[in-house]
Order: structure tokens, then sequence, then C-alpha cells
């Protein structure tokens, strides 16, 4: 059970209140434009590289070849048609992807307004107001592209099998072919770029985001489920700043690990209410 341990975590945060919170200044944003990451990626040896050259000419038809794994990939976004309907005067050529993409460069069509990027996944905020969240495309990796639309479509049947609960994000539609999860918008965003961006949030309103990560996470463990990921960019704030969990990407269902992680997880988010800061921020991850 989660509240005798909260119970104690909230006696050692409640003797670093006495001492003030301390909050860092700075804030990070992610960038609407073009997104950039370096690949580690190898380029991959054929599986029939061992095989004799008859054998390979007779297995070229049968499947594409995977392109070469580039040092570097940039997700470069191609308006969809929601934004041309915003913007009739607007070139076709626009909300086309070039014939000839360089190297490294994936394109990718939005679904409507940016609002961040993760290692696996495109959230975006749809004409309709609800929150899209869409895998993404890596035709450099097709076996990593495939286990991310997979998680995808694990996090959905984890939304649908809670259905309903007051510190989840509802569930509005599920896009089969793109695996694409289509959420309410909880208008306050994370929870780790809100408190960045407003250090000077009162202890009432931090003390009431502690008890309902608490219960968001105690409400998750009672359906059988664990997180996996408990951090404070995976609690979102709705409109009335109240705390909701999110990303079930990696979580497991009934009888699969032990809660130990989402335990010392939900300490460290409860940390994070309190000072502002990562426990043990400045230490590396070995450390």
């Amino acid at each position: 059970m989660i509240w005798p341990w909260a119970s104690g975590a909230w006696s050692f945060l409640s003797r670093l209140l006495d001492r003030g919170t301390r909050v860092p200044r700075d804030a990070k944003q992610d960038s609407p434009k073009t997104h950039i990451f370096h690949s580690s990626l190898q380029p991959q040896r054929p599986d029939h590289a061992s095989e004799s050259p008859s054998d390979q000419a007779q297995d070229l038809p049968e499947a594409a070849p995977t392109p070469k794994s580039p040092l570097c990939i940039r997700y470069v976004p191609v308006p969809g048609e929601w934004a041309r309907k915003l913007h009739p005067n607007w070139p076709d050529s626009t909300f086309r992807v070039p014939d000839a993409v360089p190297e490294g460069h994936i394109y990718y069509v939005t679904k409507g307004d940016y609002v961040r990027r993760g290692a696996t996944a495109l959230v975006e905020r749809l004409p309709s107001g609800h929150i899209a969240k869409t895998p993404l495309p890596n035709p450099y990796d097709l076996d990593e592209e495939r286990r991310v639309r997979e998680q995808m479509e694990h996090e959905y049947n984890v939304y649908r099998f809670i259905e309903s609960s007051p510190f989840i994000p509802k569930l509005i539609d599920w896009d089969r072919e793109s695996k694409t999860l289509v959420l309410e918008d909880q208008s306050n965003g994370d929870l780790e770029t809100y408190l960045r961006e407003h250090h000077d949030a009162d202890i009432d309103t931090r003390h009431q985001w502690a008890l309902q990560a608490s219960q968001a996470l105690e409400n998750l463990h009672s359906f059988g489920i664990i997180h996996q990921d408990v951090t404070p960019r995976n609690f979102l704030l709705d409109e009335n700043l109240n705390l909701h969990i999110c990303d079930f990407a990696g979580s497991s269902f009934p009888g699969h690990i032990a809660l130990t992680d989402d335990i010392f997880g939900l300490g460290s988010v409860l940390y994070f209410i309190m000072c502002g800061e990562e426990p043990y921020g400045n230490l590396d991850e070995d450390e």
C-alpha cells in the first residue's frame, strides 16, 4: 500500500518546508519546429550476408531494403489539411512532402498545433481542442518503429481497461491505423514544465499536488497496473490545476512487476513538488 510509505515521506517533506522551498528559475521549452536527435544505430548487416550471391539475388524481390541509418535524424513537420482550412492562401507545395527527401530527414503530416515531442511520440492539440499522441515514424529502424507502435497500442489498452478515473485523462478516440491516441486536454500541461515556469506556486497548491499524486498512483495500482515511469513530466494539470497521471506505454498489467519502482518514483515526484528540483539532481545516473 502507498499510504504508510507516503506518510513517512510526507513527514520528511514537511521538515523541508521549514527551511523554505528552493526552486530554480530556469525554464526549458520544447521547440515547435524541426526536431533533431542523434542516432546511435549502426548500419545493419543483412540476414542473408552469409548466403551465396545466387541465393541473395533470389531474396531481393521479397523485401525492400531498410535505408542506411544516418548519424543525425531530423523530424520535419508538414502542415495537414486542418492547417489548409486556416490558411487557404498557402500554396499547395506547403502541404506536400518534397519529392527529394534529404538523408536523415523524416517528414510527417501534422494533425494540429505542436505541444511537445518525446523520445517515441509526438503530442499535438487538435482543432477540436483534444490532445493527439502519435508514435514517431522511423524508416531507418523498422524494428524500433514497430516496437513504438506496439507500445502505443498497449497504452490504449490501459486506458480502455481503466475506462474512467478522476486521476486519469479521459480517452476520446483511437485510430488503429496510425496508432494515434486522442485524449481529453489537460490545459496546463505537465507538472515538470509548469513548476519550472511557475516557481512561485504557493504551499497549499503544492500540498494539493502531493496528495493528488499519491492518490493517482494508488488509484492506478487499484486496477493492478504498475506505471514504471513515475516522473513529474508524466503528471498533467487540468484547467483547475488538478493532477492526472498519464503515459502508460511502458506500464505493466497485474502480476508482472513489483511496486518498488513506482513507490520510489512517487517519492521523487513529491520531492520535486515541494522543492522544485529532482532529488540528487547534481549526480549522474550511475552515482
